[in-house]
């Protein structure tokens, strides 16, 4: 009987040392399987996630982004809305991401995939978090493989690691979750702009028709000729493709009695309004849309919608089209002040005479 009970012991401590070795070789059972979802579960509701955190080395978080009704927003930029492609594409690669090798399991070799906890203040890694509701599932995305396609990544509940199918685009500043388009008017749709100085002074330029190669500068004085067209059309391009560095709620002790004011006006009658201020070393804007006779003609269209279509009804039709873009640009600059770049900035507060070549000396 003792021996028996000796002959157990020692089996039973056999079995201890032996998966105590396998641990430390990293060889036991992985968590997935070669072809499997990493995210099964949150796959089949990606849909339903509501909340993404994005966490680096030291545990700081980057960003925490949340969806409020159709709409994502940043909460580290005021709940300023997201850049939802860049968005939409992370959550689709960790819903269809499969996994190509198992990796390691031992915690000591996780730096080598950069899988490490994201709490060392050396972690290479990133940690993405999706929430459903009160239910979240964490994702320590670490580096791309070296000379194959993939990048290890380890469910931060789980030891075991593994190479997934794809590479993830994880930016590390919240500004770079922002959908920082502001506006974007093609130069060829502005028929006119004009720059009203806090000093009085004005800058106005012009053109008839989108045909019209240059815009034609107003109250030239006798004598002068401008810079060159370059100078004078680019005037025109101010909020073609405008992005913004940073972004601010428009409440606050803003003193907007010294902002250069600029008039935009559209070949379709759209009129955009815009301050710029220098304040410190930051470059200011606001601005506004408006046409107030699209906003009749919207009213007419909907009325005419079941008569025939004639020329009137088209032109109707047209102009609440422009009402629609207006009100697009209203919901999506109300209620905000953006800083912009500094080129940007000066290529709007030019006075007549930087429009000018200067005199010549006598």
């Amino acid at each position: 009987m003792k021996r028996n009970f000796i002959y157990l012991a020692a089996l039973t401590l056999l079995a201890v040392l032996l998966v105590v070795f396998t641990a430390q070789r990293g060889d036991s059972p992985q968590p997935s399987t070669e072809g499997d979802l990493l995210l099964p579960a949150i796959a089949s509701r990606i849909n339903a996630v509501d909340s993404v955190e994005i966490v680096t080395k030291g545990n700081r978080t980057v960003v925490r982004l949340h969806r409020v009704d159709d709409h994502w927003l940043v909460e580290e930029m005021h709940d300023y809305r997201a850049d939802w492609p860049k968005l939409r594409s992370l959550l689709a690669d960790l819903a269809q991401a499969r996994v190509i090798e198992t990796k390691t399991d031992n915690s000591s070799y996780y730096a080598r995939l950069g899988v490490e906890d994201i709490a060392a203040e050396d972690a290479a890694g990133k940690l993405v978090k999706l929430g459903i509701g009160d239910q979240s599932t964490a994702v320590v995305v670490g580096k791309s493989a070296q000379g194959r396609t993939g990048q290890y990544a380890r469910l931060q509940d789980q030891a075991g690691s593994v190479l997934l199918d794809r590479e993830f685009n994880i930016p590390d500043q919240a500004l770079d979750w922002v959908d920082r388009k502001i506006i974007d008017i093609n130069s060829a749709e502005v028929a006119e702009v004009e720059v009203i100085h806090p000093d009085g002074q004005r800058v106005l330029v012009t053109r008839v028709s989108a045909d019209q190669a240059n815009f034609e500068l107003a109250g030239i004085p006798e004598g002068r000729e401008i810079k060159s067209n370059w100078v004078v059309n680019s005037l025109a391009s101010t909020l073609s493709l405008l992005e913004m560095k940073s972004v601010r709620p428009a409440a606050g002790d803003i003193d907007w009695s010294t902002a250069v004011r600029m008039r935009l006006l559209t070949f379709s009658g759209m009129e955009i309004m815009a301050e710029f201020l220098k304040q410190d070393d930051d470059y200011l804007m606001r601005l506004s849309a408006a046409h107030p006779a699209a906003v009749v003609a919207t009213n007419k269209a909907e009325n005419a919608e079941a008569e025939e279509s004639t020329d009137g009804n088209v032109e109707q039709q047209a102009m609440a089209d422009v009402a629609r873009a207006v009100d697009d640009i209203n919901q999506r600059v109300s209620g905000w002040v953006y800083s912009i770049e500094n080129y940007k900035f000066d290529a709007v507060v030019k006075k007549p005479e930087d429009l000018l070549k200067p005199l010549e000396d006598k």
